[in-house]
């Protein structure tokens, strides 16, 4: 049994940076030992607009995760999103004519990232949707079939370049080192998605303070990504505009009070606000508040419909979404989703992780806890890229494997 490992994970948004410390063991499970979060302000829809604050946010969050965990934390995965983020279908070939193997499935998936792209773009995933062989769809794992001809069709995630560089220097001068770039969309998928939704088809919405990742699953397999400029922070910005209130007064009304749909507000219900140079708090009703964020988040669902519509006319069909974010913890948000795309939906935590403190059950972790979902799976596809190449391989392996290895040569 492989041992176990440590992995790290760096979700930096619009409103906070989260770092989460996991453990992955030899079965892949894996288990959080530290959080550490941190109050952004160097983030705007995804996008770096401080560096130097950015990185204050990274280092005072990664110290927090290094002091929980009781670990020292040099690398780690990094989540990226914004507008920037598109995606597209690759198709990677290999002839081979024999029993294929590891290295061919790893060929054709190299062949596949053969896209043309503009010179300020740049590919951050390419991620295995299915196989074809010898003209045979839907072929998850080919590995060891008889086959003349392996074709890989992927699902390839682009990003700006000069946007992720700008998140690279970040983490670099927050002293850090990446061991990979995740796109967060996808990465919440992994967290928060059951087997049997993503085989079904499921749409994710992740909403964030700045944008709205949206994920397509579909087979079993990621389909389309992307990110919609528009979050959280876009009802705060709309009540502290339209009531008058500070930014972190208008943040603290609408979590306590907000509400996604005025249906649901009763009409005696009163809230207290403090509007910028008034000295006393007036009253004002609960329902002028959902007459704010209840178009906003209409909109918001819009657009996910939007970006569902045109998957349908691609030929890719979801039956449910799952909301997730800080976001989505909106009252009502879950319902006002239903009634816009005519879909069923549900909230999103995290899951298949060992959190017995329950650090992170709640939607505001899940992309985090997808990379360390992400970081296991990368870490079981690099053992069974070191496994022996047949199963005689293998049986020798297990006759011979307790004569000691020969000394290497100084």
């Amino acid at each position: 049994m492989p041992r176990s490992e440590l992995v790290v994970a760096l979700d930096i948004g619009t409103t906070k940076v989260c770092t989460l410390v996991g453990e992955v063991s030899g079965d892949d499970q894996v288990a959080i030992l530290g959080v550490g979060m941190a109050r952004s302000t160097g983030m705007r829809k995804g996008v770096v607009v401080d560096i130097a604050a950015t990185a204050a946010a990274i280092r005072e969050s990664v110290a927090e995760a290094e002091r929980n965990a009781r670990a020292d934390i040099g690398t780690v995965y990094v989540g990226i999103t914004g507008a920037h983020i598109t995606s597209q279908t690759g198709l990677g070939v290999v002839q081979i004519n024999h029993e294929v193997q590891e290295e061919d499935v790893q060929q054709a998936l190299h062949n596949a990232r053969q896209v043309v792209l503009p010179p300020d773009r740049e590919i951050v995933h390419n991620i295995p949707r299915q196989f074809i062989v010898d003209g045979q769809e839907g072929v998850r794992h080919p590995v060891g079939m008889s086959a003349v001809r392996l074709e890989a069709q992927t699902h390839i995630v682009t990003a700006g370049s000069s946007f992720v560089a700008n998140v690279v220097k970040c983490v670099q001068r927050a002293r850090l080192e990446i061991e990979e770039l995740v796109v967060e969309p996808y990465a919440t998928g992994l967290a928060i998605l059951t087997d049997a939704e993503r085989q079904l088809g499921v749409a994710l919405a992740d909403i964030g303070g700045g944008t709205t990742d949206v994920a397509l699953f579909v087979d079993g397999a990621v389909t389309h990504t992307t990110v919609i400029p528009i979050g959280g922070n876009h009802v705060t910005n709309d009540l502290a505009l339209l009531l008058r209130l500070a930014p972190e007064d208008a943040e603290r009304i609408k979590l306590a009070h907000g509400a996604a749909r005025k249906a649901d507000i009763q009409a005696d219900e009163y809230v207290e606000i403090r509007m910028i140079g008034e000295s006393e708090p007036r009253e004002v009703p609960r329902g002028l508040l959902t007459e704010i964020s209840e178009p906003r988040m209409e909109e918001l669902f819009q657009l996910v419909g939007a970006h569902l519509a045109q998957a349908a006319r691609d030929g890719v069909h979801v039956s449910s979404c799952v909301l997730s974010g800080g976001g989505s913890q909106l009252s009502g948000s879950t319902e006002l989703a239903q009634q816009t795309l005519h879909l069923p939906v549900r909230s999103g935590r995290p899951r298949e992780v060992i959190d017995p403190g329950r650090l992170v059950d709640s939607p505001i972790y899940a992309t985090a806890v997808g990379m360390l979902h992400y970081a296991a799976q990368r870490l079981s596809s690099r053992r069974r890229v070191r496994e022996p190449r047949s199963i005689t391989a293998a049986a020798f392996r297990l006759l011979f494997g307790w004569l000691p290895k020969p000394r290497p040569r100084r």
